[in-house]
């Protein structure tokens, strides 16, 4: 009978897609009647089953209390550990040597810091990679860990629109729709200097676009002060978090969904988007993003660079793309049907109970 642990590093109350992700796996595995807890040194964030650990925070404290976690979950009869992201993988040969089965499930893709400011040192990167050889199965969100590691080692699954999601009806006016609609975490790492400046230079073209801004975080105070010096105040509304079951309601207030980062995997926020018809710009560092945008069937928006803001022809595209958003929507919203829940976690799950049926056999 198999039991999983999702390990999860995570140590503060920062909640993003990476935890809403592997909350929604452990629900939908139990609901399938394999009984799965998220190891969790803060359990309380979780409105699943979970199980506590120490605080997995910095580096070292993680190495060494897995050999513990490893030895006395196996104790409990647990055989089968779902690691969660690059901040974990480093752990496999850990719960290896203790007879885990181990599966990795890599929400971001592994990039050198030569390559990304947020990347990995060398020794990280090559630690990462060998660690890679004591996962049985391997799982991403983002299409680019098929190159790192390998297309025969790692499985593309992609993130998910959650079921209810469709569901929810319209109720903004087209005429009340934000130009823009930016939801994220107010981090270093989601580039939101970028999209304001994309708005400052807009208006100096001519182009009074407006803008709503979802989230918060530790970027807030400059990300406020960058607004009064692009005089900007009158142009974006910024509105804290929401719960999920407003969001559907909250994609709707837009016309162009944007995505500035410096780094994502595939972000939960752009298929979301998509699923209540709204076409994107991101950019070509957001992962399996561009891709998804520009080269997962019909085009739904546009990818670009820092540099392209320099272009006027940048600006036309944008000002064409909000001209004409109504005509994505029905396009947005067959791409997005592609990644629901069956077919995303169902193929994490479906690898689970082979494994199951095996040590049966």
């Amino acid at each position: 009978m198999t039991k999983v642990l999702i390990y999860s590093p995570t140590h503060t109350n920062v909640w993003g897609g990476g935890q809403i992700y592997i909350e929604q796996l452990c629900r939908y595995m139990n609901e399938k009647g394999v009984e799965t807890y998220i190891l969790s040194s803060n359990p309380d964030s979780f409105n699943v089953p979970t199980l506590p650990m120490p605080i997995a925070h910095p580096k070292w404290r993680r190495f060494t209390s897995a050999f513990g976690l490893a030895k006395h979950y196996k104790g409990e009869g647990f055989n089968t550990i779902i690691l969660n992201d690059l901040a974990s993988l480093w752990l496999a040969p850990i719960f290896k040597l203790y007879g885990y089965r181990v599966i990795s499930l890599l929400l971001n893709y592994l990039q050198r810091r030569s390559e990304n400011p947020l990347g990995h040192s060398e020794v990280e990167y090559r630690l990462l990679k060998w660690s890679a050889y004591f996962c049985d199965n391997m799982f991403s969100v983002d299409k680019n860990n098929q190159k790192i590691f390998g297309k025969d080692r790692v499985v593309f699954v992609g993130n998910y629109v959650p079921d209810w999601f469709w569901d929810i009806p319209e109720k903004v006016n087209t005429k009340d729709k934000y130009d823009f609609l930016l939801l994220a975490r107010f981090a270093k790492q989601k580039n939101i200097p970028l999209f304001l400046e994309i708005l400052h230079n807009s208006h100096k073209l001519g182009k009074k676009y407006s803008a709503l801004i979802v989230g918060d975080g530790p970027e807030r105070e400059n990300i406020l002060d960058m607004i009064e010096k692009y005089g900007l105040k009158d142009s974006i509304t910024i509105e804290g978090w929401v719960s999920r079951e407003e969001l559907p309601n909250v994609y709707d207030r837009g016309k162009c969904f944007v995505i500035s980062s410096l780094h994502e995997g595939f972000a939960t926020t752009l298929l979301e988007s998509h699923a209540r018809g709204l076409p994107a710009i991101v950019t070509k560092s957001s992962g399996f993003c561009g891709e998804f945008v520009e080269g997962y069937g019909a085009s739904t928006g546009f990818v670009f660079e820092p540099d392209d803001l320099k272009r006027d022809s940048f600006y036309n595209k944008v000002s064409k793309l909000i001209a004409e958003y109504e005509s994505y929507g029905e396009k947005c919203r067959k791409k997005a049907k592609v990644f629901t829940e069956e077919n995303v976690l169902g193929e994490i799950l479906n690898t689970v109970n082979d494994i199951d049926r095996a040590d049966v056999r």
